[in-house]
């Protein structure tokens, strides 16, 4: 009740054009800018993390816990990469694991935007099988290529191998600009069973 009170006081404006009761219209959601780079190494990008609208979009679910934006977001992902990813797949049973926080990173946050959009995306969601061991930097702070593979080196694990074993996964994230994270993410999938393991997120930059 709360909340229909405050939108028909306060109503949600898009983040682009400023159309009231839509926070990312689909007008504005389709004009984004495509990833420069759209699949590398089997990670596949819907959008340019350096086009500004979309940029404040991640900001505001990842920081501002504005859990709506995870809808379009994902709608995103539908329309420009999640039928090439699948296309790329032969089960017919994928697993769609959200790239993990820190357990410090999720209790700060007190939620996963990751997990958010992958919800969005399939009801085949699997969150008790990749975990990250230790508390890192978060790699938008670490410039340095080599850096950031130090940094996430070592820190993701699987528990329940067995939820895993010779299936086909997608990895689900907001942003990538090196990859470090998903390749040691799918390096671990892969070393603990996974047949196949490709990636999506939602922009790369």
């Amino acid at each position: 009740m709360l909340k229909i009170i405050l939108n028909f006081l306060f109503p949600q404006k898009c983040l682009g054009c400023g159309k009231e009761n839509e926070i990312f219209c689909p007008k504005c959601l389709t004009k984004t800018d495509r990833a420069d780079l759209p699949e590398d190494n089997g990670v596949f990008a819907a959008a340019n993390y350096q086009d500004g609208v979309l940029k404040k979009a991640v900001w505001m679910l990842k920081y501002k816990g504005v859990s709506q934006l995870a809808e379009p977001l994902a709608e995103l992902l539908k329309e420009r990469v999640w039928q090439k990813v699948q296309s790329k797949l032969k089960s017919d049973d994928v697993i769609v694991i959200p790239v993990p926080l820190s357990g410090r990173r999720s209790r700060q946050r007190g939620f996963n935007q990751a997990e958010l959009i992958a919800r969005r995306l399939s009801s085949n969601v699997l969150t008790n099988a990749l975990y990250k061991t230790v508390h890192t930097d978060s790699q938008v702070n670490v410039k340095d290529r080599e850096k950031r593979l130090n940094n996430v080196k070592g820190s993701f694990a699987v528990k329940n191998a067995e939820l895993i074993k010779g299936k086909e996964i997608i990895l689900v994230d907001d942003i990538c600009t090196t990859g470090a994270t998903l390749k040691e993410a799918k390096k671990v999938l892969k070393e603990s069973g996974a047949k196949k393991v490709l990636a999506v997120v939602v922009a790369r930059g």
